[in-house]
């Protein structure tokens, strides 16, 4: 112990001496860590913080699926009831989904997000209010009971100012008066880690506030409300296990009780299927998190690579230090010390520093993660996610640092423990008798991070190149001069029928608009993040209802929606006014779904004519849909999607939700404020869930290319500017060992350019290596951006900028010292010989 801490103050009174060199180390780990740490953060806050409630590892998720599915979906209120009264291994079982709402407090408007929540919510997962009660019995005994409402704690801050009078105010959503009755505390943000709700109402307002999620729906409609629907699918269910009880021993139970459903409610539960996961090994939804996982994971191997050029620079940087000290290092070895304890000595130094870039580093995330919580994605909503740093960051950010400090402190403790006596004695260069050796480990280092450097740079280079080629893909139609809005009757007191007849009379009136070129109706736009799916059994492709159906995508249409899209319908025809009117089965299908499901009958556009006539069932066995007309592929998903099947359904005359869809002479957008006026014209209540032009889907679709653009490209950047700073201090260490060497090729005529040829040379061949080697590397590691990209991996722009950006950074770095050695003093130089 005595000895360890002579070597703690022997290593703090050396980081003192020399503040030049402990800042540029501490700074450079500082970076590589503290944009690790952020990335963290961000991973940690969607995949790995566990809920904040009571012992979650005691609670499990149920999740209902179709036989023919494999998918984690949601279930229904009366089977929910079911599982709740029959379980015996559950302590408490409870159900949630989320909502959109209108809220209106004091003339003031505007649209939030919260959660539906079944009884004894709060109670099961352990969460007291931090102000005001939770939710009683009687609120949940009957539909329309429990016009109440708890609010989240950053909600009530930010629209209440944090007042303890909120408590008992009322506010009106959707039309309808609620009571503030309590505010959740400020660790607990609802059920998905990455939408905070604004508030939780009693699922008996399900008919007042629209729920959202997966809705499904499993046979015949029975009943009048969400809560009497067995076959309608649209609660997340989650329960706590009984002290004792394993996971296993739930599921078991949990799926006789289906099973037992299955016999007493065959309509709708005959082909239903169960599955139970513990919480904790669930981040969002097992089937989003295997999209999402690799994306968080890929996100942390991009700044690992920053790390990597980061740590690379601290061992070059003790690989100097050790070189300077050789002399000293020299003495002690003389004088008797063993080489453990000079490694030891040398590992404790960069330790400290190691210690001390975490410290900033930890500093550094805190500042980023503020940063990133700031910003705001392009959609409706606010996600309100917390991704600011916890106990986990935190010891993810020093064991980063403790290990940075030993795996790369240790190479250089090593090279520097073992000095040559003589030559470092006598006080000339220290390994000048090694001179021999053609590659270095400096060198070596040097390669590594201009290799990782040009990974990043081509990773960036692919994305920026993805951004601008997205917003040159023909989609089929031109997303700028159509606008949409988007309406929910719900919130405004409508009935289907009246919701219906204003999305008719609507249509017309913006058809009548000056500037407006067509105007339709749809369920839903292309590109939006919503969906419509659909289970279709084709005829001639399943043999019995034991057999998988086809999963496809669809939206019910008007007859003014292929217009408004410009589509051309290659066979057949449209839908038409008189389908919707007579509520006629018939469909318009893409030309990617008749080339799919009859590709004899339909090798061509030409042959489309073929699929028309043709028929499938949503339920096997139930009434057919036929085909009557063919149109054209468009984008409906994603800007850079295949064509793919996709359905169009007659609008049905009575709705309680639409979306208006307007195309324009010219630009949209500017268009877009005239349209919300015309409509509110009609109705003054009415409320916009969302509005713009398709180009606006279109950048939210984007999004995520552009953010990883944003992203790889500043961690390219930072590492550019490490093996930058990386090359500077090798070629400039270099230049100092070689001063005696080009003082005597100047004595004997070296012009200035030659000497600098000479630095350049060496350098520049390291940044060929690491080049080439990058360049390998990018190829590979292309392959996992693929699916985000929309140019190809092998994209020879990308490849050839990113190397031309390093190549010339990497020279200006190598000519700064360079020219510096061109200043040698000959005359000095040959009399220190």
């Amino acid at each position: 112990m005595d000895e360890l801490l002579r070597d703690l103050r022997y290593a703090l009174r050396g980081v003192r001496k020399s503040p030049a060199f402990t800042a540029v180390a501490v700074v450079t780990i500082a970076l590589g860590i503290g944009v690790n740490a952020t990335i963290f953060s961000l991973v940690n806050a969607v995949l790995l913080r566990p809920l904040p409630v009571e012992n979650p590892s005691e609670l499990v998720d149920i999740y209902g699926h179709t036989a023919t599915s494999s998918a984690h979906n949601s279930n229904s209120y009366p089977n929910f009831v079911d599982y709740r009264v029959r379980s015996e291994t559950l302590a408490g079982l409870i159900a949630y989904t989320n909502f959109f709402a209108t809220l209106s407090i004091e003339g003031s408007t505007e649209l939030v997000v919260g959660e539906l929540i079944s009884e004894e919510y709060f109670e099961v997962l352990g969460v007291q209010p931090a102000l005001g009660r939770a939710f009683s019995p009687d609120e949940f005994a009957a539909l329309d009971a429990g016009p109440v409402a708890v609010l989240s704690h950053p909600f009530w801050e930010s629209r209440f100012g944090g007042d303890p009078g909120a408590i008992g105010r009322t506010v009106r959503l959707n039309g309808t008066v609620f009571t503030v009755v309590g505010v959740a505390p400020e660790s607990f943000g609802g059920m998905m880690p990455a939408v905070t709700p604004q508030m939780w109402v009693p699922l008996s307002m399900v008919e007042t506030v629209d729920p959202l999620g997966s809705h499904r729906v499993n046979g015949p409609i029975r009943g009048d409300s969400w809560l009497e629907h067995r076959a309608r699918h649209f609660l997340w269910i989650r329960g706590r296990m009984e002290p004792g009880v394993e996971v296993g021993q739930v599921r078991a139970e949990i799926e006789g009780i289906a099973a037992r459903l299955a016999v007493e409610y065959p309509e709708t539960n005959e082909s239903e299927r169960v599955e139970v996961l513990a919480t904790n090994d669930v981040s969002i939804n097992p089937d989003f998190d295997r999209t999402l996982a690799p994306v968080g994971w890929v996100l942390l191997g991009a700044v690992g690579l920053v790390l990597l050029v980061a740590c690379a620079n601290l061992a070059n940087l003790m690989l100097a230090r050790g070189a300077s000290r050789s002399r000293e290092l020299a003495i002690r070895t003389a004088m008797g010390a063993g080489r453990g304890r000079l490694v030891r000595q040398l590992l404790t130094e960069s330790m400290i520093l190691a210690l001390l870039g975490g410290t900033a580093a930890m500093l550094l995330s805190v500042w980023l993660t503020a940063l990133v919580g700031r910003f705001q994605p392009p959609l409706p909503i606010d996600l309100g996610m917390d991704i600011s740093p916890d106990w986990r960051v935190m010891l993810f950010t020093f064991v980063v640092a403790a290990v940075t400090g030993v795996v790369f402190g240790l190479l250089p403790a090593l090279r520097a423990s073992r000095p040559d006596l003589v030559p470092a004695l006598k006080d000339t260069a220290a390994g000048e008798g090694r001179r021999g050796r053609r590659v270095e480990l400096r060198d070596a280092l040097v390669v590594a991070q201009v290799a990782v450097s040009v990974v990043l740079l081509v990773g960036g280079a692919l994305m920026v190149r993805s951004v601008a080629a997205a917003g040159r893909i023909d989609l089929g139609y031109d997303a700028r001069r159509v606008a949409h809005l988007d309406l929910s009757f719900d919130m405004v007191g409508y009935d289907r029928a009246e919701g219906g007849a204003f999305l008719e009379s609507a249509r017309a009136r913006l058809a009548a608009v000056p500037g407006v070129a067509a105007a339709g109706l749809a369920s839903r736009i292309p590109l939006s993040l919503n969906n419509n799916g659909f289970s279709l059994f084709i005829d001639g492709h399943q043999a019995s209802a034991d057999d998988r159906p086809y999963r496809m995508d669809g939206a019910y249409v008007d007859e003014g929606y292929f217009d408004v899209l410009g589509l051309e319908i290659v066979a057949g025809r449209p839908i038409l006014e008189t389908d919707r009117d007579q509520g006629l089965r018939v469909t318009v299908v893409t030309q990617a779904m008749a080339e799919r499901y009859w590709p004899d009958e339909s090798p061509s556009a030409s042959g489309a004519q073929d699929a028309v006539g043709r028929e499938f069932r949503r339920d096997w066995g139930g009434e057919p849909w036929r085909i009557v007309g063919v149109v054209e592929d468009y984008r409906v998903d994603t800007p850079g999607e295949d064509p793919k099947p996709y359905l169009h359904l007659p609008q049905p005359k009575e709705s309680s939700f639409g979306t208006l869809m307007v195309r324009t002479e010219s630009d949209a957008a500017p268009m877009v404020p005239r349209l919300e006026r015309e409509l509110r014209a009609l109705e003054p209540e009415l409320v916009f869930l969302d509005t713009g032009t398709l180009w606006d889907q279109a950048e939210i679709r984007i999004f995520p290319v552009r953010a990883g653009a944003w992203l790889i490209g500043a961690f390219g950047a930072l590492a550019l500017l490490m093996a930058a700073v990386g090359l500077y201090g090798v070629i400039g260490y270099s230049v100092s060992r070689r001063l005696r060497e080009i003082g005597i090729r100047k004595a004997l005529g070296a012009r200035s350019g030659e000497v600098v040829a000479l630095v350049l040379k060496r350098g520049m061949l390291m940044v060929a290596v690491g080049g080439l080697l990058g360049a390998a590397l990018a190829a590979l590691g292309g392959r996992v951006l693929s699916a985000a990209l929309y140019v190809g991996v092998f994209d020879p722009v990308s490849f050839v900028g990113a190397f031309g950006v390093l190549a010339a950074v990497a020279a200006l770095a190598h000519w700064i010292p360079a020219r510096r050695a061109t200043a040698v003093d000959p005359v000095r130089m040959l009399r220190t010989e």
